[in-house]
């Protein structure tokens, strides 16, 4: 589970904001709590505020960070690393990226660098516990160049023949005991010795999910372990929910699949786990939803893999008929939220562990989809540890009733067009005040400032 999140001089971040997802002070919702060791942590959030006030930057810095964590790449998807450029000083600065996360059994781990495009200035990875906190590896490099690491009193597993410090220069770089965990590079030795690392890499490269409107996940969204008719019923039951107009939900079978070909070795590693799950010559598979081909795809006990795509068909008013749609023909709406409803899957898994951190949830839907969708999660999400974090303009989202004060966010930019992040609960509310009403209203920040006398023409 994502803890909380800090990022200081990147694109529209001058100084350091700080996105917690620890429960506050807040009754409202309790079963919208986990608790996790001796903290209570959120399983969503909602994140508000104008055009242009930096609720993309904030998934682009984690989306950034996360990048860097698992490839070692000062280059992301989306951007290269860029400091905050409207003040002189801050563009000369490095950028700092800091996760407090929980993971393994019991766990949780802070991991943080400090990092400009010339060099890593720091770079640290820590394990809280509750009276203390273990140093697992540190690094610093100095101007020159010089690079200094600590490896921290940690237990490292070896054999009576290995040295078990043997490893460490031949990498230079401690983020390489992450990466090798997952790498199978002819001059790279897997390494296993330190206990941690492979749970740690797994979070950021598998559970930690940021999905831009234009995305896709790199492995697809693990739906859970089912027969292709009871994906089909399940689908057809959230999309009844949600009122589209669609009166049935088909899977056919994609006949021109190749495993081989079509699925990338990383992909079929990472099935493996979930290929353990099953019972031998289980009527089961194993089923993903891979946002590259918008499919599904389905793996049984045996490793044979298999692929299917939805239709949608529509009753046909003057017979009983229904007839298969092409998606091409669906509104835009319609196609956005056939895309949402795996993540939704993959969140409400029984065996879930993602932290799924949606841009714009409310692209090309109606304000009582997007509620909708917020409020399935919420309500059929139990004690899972996934998290569902959205930005969005709909303020129809600002509802007690839906929301915790502690689950909602704001972000505007000051007079210096530097993006400030603060939480509902920052503020003291009166007993009946309509949020909704509230916010619009301007009472709460973050809302664009339009000009009554402006001219067309």
């Amino acid at each position: 589970m994502l803890i909380r999140f800090c990022v200081e001089n990147f694109l529209s971040f001058k100084d350091e904001v700080e996105f917690s997802m620890v429960a506050g002070r807040s009754r409202r919702h309790p079963d919208h709590v986990v608790k996790v060791g001796d903290l209570r942590i959120l399983q969503t959030s909602a994140i508000f505020g104008a055009n242009a006030s930096g609720k993309t930057n904030l998934i682009k810095a984690m989306s950034f960070a996360q990048d860097f964590i698992v490839t070692g790449s000062l280059k992301a998807e989306y951007l290269e690393l860029t400091p905050f450029l409207l003040d002189s000083s801050s563009a000369e600065k490095p950028s700092k990226f800091q996760f407090e996360i929980y993971c393994g059994i019991g766990q949780s781990f802070e991991y943080s660098f400090v990092v400009d495009k010339r060099r890593v200035h720091s770079e640290s990875l820590i394990e809280i516990r509750p009276a203390s906190a273990r140093m697992i590896f540190e690094r610093k490099t100095s101007e020159v160049g010089h690079t200094h690491i600590e490896i921290g009193k940690i237990p490292v597993l070896v054999s009576i023949e290995e040295n078990p410090t043997d490893f460490i220069p031949k990498f230079g770089d401690p983020r390489q005991l992450l990466l090798t965990q997952y790498m199978n590079l002819d001059d790279i030795i897997q390494e296993k010795r330190i206990p941690y690392l492979d749970t740690v890499f797994a979070w950021f490269s598998v559970t930690l999910a940021p999905i831009f409107t234009d995305s896709v996940l790199a492995f697809g969204i693990p739906i859970g372990l089912m027969r292709p008719g009871e994906l089909q019923s399940r689908y057809l039951e959230i999309v009844n929910k949600l009122d589209l107009g669609i009166d049935d939900i088909g899977l056919t079978d994609k006949t021109e699949f190749d495993a081989e070909t079509d699925l990338s070795d990383d992909f079929k590693e990472y099935s493996e786990q979930f290929i353990e799950q099953l019972q031998p010559n289980s009527d089961q598979a194993a089923v993903f939803y891979n946002a590259n081909r918008d499919s599904y795809v389905f793996v049984d006990s045996n490793a044979r893999f298999s692929e299917y795509e939805v239709i949608t068909y529509h009753a046909v008013d003057d017979s009983n008929a229904k007839i298969p749609f092409d998606l091409r023909l669906e509104s835009d709406g319609t196609r956005r939220l056939l895309k949402l409803i795996p993540a939704l899957f993959g969140l409400l898994n029984d065996n879930a562990d993602h932290v799924f951190i949606l841009d714009e949830l409310d692209r090309s839907l109606h304000t009582q989809l997007s509620y909708k969708l917020m409020e399935l999660f919420l309500e059929n999400s139990g004690n899972r540890k996934s998290q569902l974090i959205v930005t969005t303009h709909d303020t129809s989202l600002l509802d007690l009733d839906l929301l915790r004060q502690d689950e909602i966010w704001f972000l505007e930019k000051d007079r210096h067009d530097a993006s400030a992040l603060f939480s509902l609960e920052d503020f003291k509310l009166s007993r009946n005040m309509n949020i909704e009403k509230g916010y619009l209203g301007g009472r709460l920040g973050a809302i664009p400032i339009l000009l009554s006398d402006a001219k067309l023409g």
